[in-house]
């Protein structure tokens, strides 16, 4: 696995849409919303397939939630509301 790191400075407008992304909980991290951009460009660019995006999704384990937890955080989002 090839492996690069970088240092990037972004201002105004691309500083700000990177902290409203993370703000919004669309990305954890400005890096991890760095990352899903370089994916997106490489497949509007069709240097990567979705066919192979997903065969990559699939590679690494979901979450496993049982049924109680999941209705009670159903409950506990319900509550908030």
């Amino acid at each position: 696995m090839v492996e690069s790191t970088l240092t990037l400075k972004f201002r105004g407008v691309e500083a700000d849409l990177l902290n409203q992304m993370v703000d919004m909980g669309l990305f954890n991290s400005k890096s991890e919303a760095i990352r899903s951009a370089l994916i997106k460009y490489a497949m509007d660019l069709n240097l990567l397939d979705s066919k192979f995006m997903w065969n990559e999704i699939k590679l690494y384990p979901g979450r496993q939630v049982s049924a109680e937890q999941l209705a009670k955080d159903i409950r506990s989002i319900k509550d908030e509301i």
